[in-house]
C-alpha cells in the first residue's frame, strides 16, 4: 500500500479532472472531489447526467455551540489524505482530514453497484470540547423547479399539476411512517417530521422519473432540514450522524441510492 498522499491527488481524466476518484454505471456518476465532498449524478435518458440534476454530499464535523446552535466546521483541504491512489474505478476508500481548530476525522466512502455508503468518526477534538463535536454527512436535494416555478408564477394550478407525483416518504427509527407532498410549506427540521430520528427515506421526483433513497444503518439516524416554511419543491437537506458512543467500531453507514 502506498504512503499517505498529503492533499488528495487529482485524477487527471475526464469527467473527473478535479476529483480524487470516480465511478460510473448505468444508474449514477460518482465524483469524489480532491478538495472535499462528493457529487452523485443520476444517469438520465440518453445515458448522460443532466447538468442541473445532481446530489452534492458533504462530510466532516459538526459542533454544537453553547447556545445550542449547530455549526459545520470548515475543512482544511490541505489536510485531506488517503492511503489509496486516485482511480476512475472507485470501490472504497478512507479519507482523513482536519477542520478549523485542529479537530480530526476520518470518513469511509464505498460504492457497491452504484449504491454509495459513508461512515466515519471524529479521531481528535483538537482545541474543541470533544462532547461538542460529532461526525456528520449531509446530502442536498436541490431545487429542481426554480426556473420552472418562476415561469409558472401566474399558473399555480399548472405548477401543482407538474409536481403532483413528487413526495418524501419517511420511516422513523420506531417504525412510524409518513408521506409528505411537495406542495405544502414545511419545517423539515421539526420534531413532527423527524420524530426520534429517521431510519429510511425516499425522495421521489416524478417529473424526472427518479427516486433518491436514504438509509441510516446501525447506530445512526437521519434528520431533515430546509429553509423553515419553504415548500419541499424548493429543496432540502438530508443530514446523517452516527451515535458515537454506540458506534465505536464505526460500523454505522449512510446509504444513498438512485433509482
Amino acid at each position: 500500500m502506498p504512503a499517505s498522499l498529503a492533499e488528495l491527488t487529482n485524477l487527471d481524466k475526464k469527467p473527473w479532472t478535479a476529483c480524487f476518484a470516480g465511478y460510473e454505471n448505468s444508474k449514477i456518476r460518482l465524483s469524489i472531489y480532491s478538495a472535499e465532498g462528493l457529487l452523485i449524478e443520476p444517469i438520465m435518458g440518453k445515458g448522460e447526467p443532466f447538468a442541473y440534476v445532481n446530489m452534492p454530499v458533504v462530510y466532516g464535523l459538526e459542533k454544537t455551540m453553547p447556545n445550542g446552535v449547530k455549526k459545520i466546521l470548515e475543512i482544511l483541504p490541505e489536510s485531506l489524505e488517503s492511503d489509496d491512489e486516485p482511480t476512475a474505478k472507485f470501490k472504497k476508500t478512507t479519507i482523513r482530514g482536519k477542520v478549523e481548530g485542529g479537530a480530526a476525522f476520518e470518513v469511509i466512502i464505498e460504492q457497491n453497484r452504484g449504491e454509495v455508503s459513508l461512515g466515519g468518526k471524529m479521531t481528535d477534538p483538537g482545541t474543541h470540547e470533544a462532547a461538542s463535536l460529532r461526525f456528520h454527512v449531509s446530502a442536498r436535494v436541490l431545487n429542481f423547479y426554480g426556473q420552472k416555478k418562476k415561469q409558472m408564477a401566474n399558473d399555480r394550478k399548472g405548477f401543482e399539476e407538474l409536481i403532483k407525483d413528487d413526495y418524501v416518504k419517511l420511516k422513523w427509527t420506531n417504525g412510524k411512517r409518513q408521506k409528505l407532498d411537495f406542495l405544502e410549506p414545511r419545517d423539515m427540521a421539526s420534531e413532527e417530521i423527524n420524530g426520534p430520528g429517521v431510519a429510511e427515506a425516499e425522495v421521489e421526483i416524478g417529473s424526472l422519473k427518479k427516486t433518491f433513497g436514504y438509509e441510516a444503518t446501525g447506530k445512526s439516524a437521519i434528520h431533515f432540514s430546509n429553509r423553515k416554511g419553504a415548500e419541499l419543491n424548493e429543496g432540502m437537506m438530508v443530514n446523517w450522524s452516527p451515535d458515537a458512543e454506540k458506534d465505536q467500531r464505526t460500523e454505522a453507514r449512510f446509504v444513498i441510492s438512485v433509482k
